[in-house]
């Protein structure tokens, strides 16, 4: 695995597992984080990684689009349930408070 973050200046590779792309600059440039032979090798492994999505997702929606769908609709229905029911549960806590300052003006 091979993956650069060229913000934070760190790279992962199945060699050396979160390590940092500092260092000495490699063309001799003098800027370790900038320098544009590490900026070019971290878009290359960001880019062959996107690429690899990608493809994954395309197979991916292949073999198990169907069930995929189904399956956020599942989701999608009981989202929504649990919103309309926090909704009502919000209602429920405003008209209580309501009640009780109604309560309290008539008491005094």
């Amino acid at each position: 695995m091979n993956s650069c973050d060229t913000k934070t200046g760190t790279c992962e590779t199945t060699q050396t597992p979160q390590a940092h792309c500092e260092g000495k600059c490699p063309c001799g440039c003098g800027s370790d984080h900038h320098c544009p032979i590490h900026m070019w090798m971290c878009s290359f492994h960001e880019a062959k990684k996107s690429v690899q999505v990608d493809i994954l997702k395309a197979k991916i929606q292949k073999a198990w689009g169907p069930k995929l769908e189904k399956e956020a609709t599942a989701v999608i229905e009981a989202m929504e349930a649990k919103w309309k029911s926090m909704q009502a549960a919000g209602q429920f806590k405003e008209q209580l408070k309501e009640k009780f300052e109604q309560i309290c003006k008539e008491s005094r």
